[in-house]
């Protein structure tokens, strides 16, 4: 019987150093097949594209051949140009003519605008949620969530009539390795880079399933020579 119990131990030492050795290759694998992850810039990039998209299909097109004077009211951060840029673009490609400043008096040439397209950015961020791995052992991953909360009013300059009112809230997220956030991250953006809060119950079992792992290696090398 005591043979039996030293044998089945054995083998259950056996898959246990076997998975920990196979955990981080296999990490490293799949690494290798995320060839081309997008950076937490272009995170932000697609849910203010997506939130502007929105906003344009809301408004449809616009009576007469007015220009269409886009003015922040609100921020919410180092990110706005992005949704700025974005709701741009969108409202460009729908045909509308687009100014971020209001012409002079003096300057007779200009166009004046038709519409005043106010915008409030409630929340435009990228955060890290969670920060694990997966199982007891292996490498690291990281949950990564985007988000774009906006608010708009369109306002006809001529009457000051209140002529719609939208909103739009989108988000995105995946699941990278850690080992991934240096290429994801760019310096010159303070917003790309969110903090980062690991989860803490892992430091306390990691040193028990590597003792573990230990304490089998050593059992198996003294009942080797015996």
């Amino acid at each position: 019987m005591l043979t039996h119990k030293k044998s089945f131990f054995k083998v259950v030492c056996m898959i246990c150093v076997f998975a920990f050795l196979a955990a981080d290759p296999l990490c490293a694998a799949a690494a290798k097949v995320q060839t081309k992850i997008p950076t937490n810039f272009e995170l932000i990039e697609k849910v203010s594209a997506e939130a502007a998209q929105e906003i344009v299909s809301g408004l449809g097109a616009l009576p007469g051949d007015g220009m269409v004077l886009l003015a922040k009211s609100k921020g919410a951060g180092d990110a706005d140009f992005i949704m700025e840029n974005a709701l741009v673009k969108r409202l460009r490609d729908g045909g509308s003519r687009v100014s971020l400043e209001v012409p002079k008096s003096e300057d007779s040439t200009s166009v004046r605008p038709a519409y005043r397209l106010s915008y409030q950015v409630i929340r435009l961020n990228i955060a890290y949620p969670r920060i694990s791995r997966r199982w007891w052992f292996g490498s690291k991953e990281v949950e990564r969530a985007a988000k774009a909360d906006i608010f708009v009013q369109l306002v006809d300059l001529t009457t000051g009539d209140i002529r719609w009112v939208g909103e739009s809230h989108r988000k995105y997220g995946d699941t990278i390795l850690f080992s991934l956030l240096s290429s994801v991250e760019e310096k010159q953006y303070e917003f790309t880079r969110p903090s980062r809060s690991e989860f803490k119950l892992m430091r306390l079992v990691e040193p028990v399933i590597v003792g573990g792992i230990v304490v089998g290696l050593v059992y198996l090398f003294f009942s080797n020579q015996s």
